[in-house]
This record gives structure tokens, C-alpha cells and sequence, in this order.
């Protein structure tokens, strides 16, 4: 079942996470191509990805492409912004701050983002225009 999905481009985000719902509303409206799919990390499909991909160490986006290792982190927002072509501020921040450094930024606002966002109780059901795109 996982292999179907494997050859598209797929972005995993925190289903329990408001911020994380907006970037993917937000991606979806700068996906011009329609080329971008999206997965709960708390669904069925994003948790035999994590499986098979063993990751052990990750948070809120995972950022698959076909035939690649699974961009995590700062390194996964940096290559969704190039695959949807974006070049604005945030892009050129993590283009040219150190891995390390971007990584820190990263891995802050996760750890703080229910504190500020609050929590879904569950991941929240998505509009039409979503749905054709979510992978459960």
C-alpha cells in the first residue's frame, strides 16, 4: 500500500498542530501544479512511513520526495520551498544560515508551538479542496 504513494512528492505534518494546518493550506495555494500530497504523521500512512524509513528523530514535517532520503527538520521546509519555487525571505534565511543554526530555530518553535498555537484533539478533518490531496 505505502509503494502507490511513493513516486509523488508528499509533505507529513503534524495533524494535532494549527501551525502546522496553516503551511499546508498555504502550500497547497502556492502548489500551482497540484503536485504536492500531504499526510498526517499521526495517520496510518505516516506512521509506516516513519517505520520504513526509520526515523527516529523528527517533529513536525517530514518532506518526502520519490527517490530521495526524507528531508527533516529545517532541511525539509527548505526543500519545500524550493520544490514549490518559493524564494522569499524564510527561503534565503535557510539557504544561508548553517544547518546547525536553522535546525536550532527549527526545533525551538516545534517545542513551543502548542504552547503558543494550542492543540487539536485530534487531527482535524480537511476541506474539499484538501481532501483530494490528503493521504490517510
Amino acid at each position: 500500500m505505502l509503494n502507490k504513494y511513493l513516486n509523488k512528492s508528499i509533505v507529513f505534518y503534524d495533524g494535532h498542530c494549527p501551525m502546522c494546518h496553516y503551511w499546508v493550506r498555504y502550500a497547497i495555494k502556492k502548489d500551482i501544479d497540484n503536485k504536492l500530497f500531504f499526510s498526517p504523521i499521526q495517520g496510518d500512512f505516516g506512521q509506516k512511513f516513519i517505520i520504513e524509513n526509520e526515523l527516529t528523530s523528527y517533529d513536525s514535517v517530514i518532506f518526502h520526495l520519490p527517490n530521495r532520503k526524507p528531508f527533516i527538520y529545517s532541511s525539509a521546509v527548505l526543500e519545500l520551498l524550493r520544490f514549490l519555487k518559493l524564494k522569499n525571505l524564510l527561503f534565503y534565511l535557510l539557504i544561508f544560515s548553517p544547518t546547525i543554526l536553522s535546525d536550532f530555530f527549527y526545533k525551538l518553535i516545534a517545542k513551543i508551538r502548542y504552547s503558543v498555537f494550542n492543540k487539536y484533539d485530534e487531527c482535524r478533518i480537511p476541506d474539499k479542496e484538501m481532501t483530494s490531496r490528503i493521504i490517510f
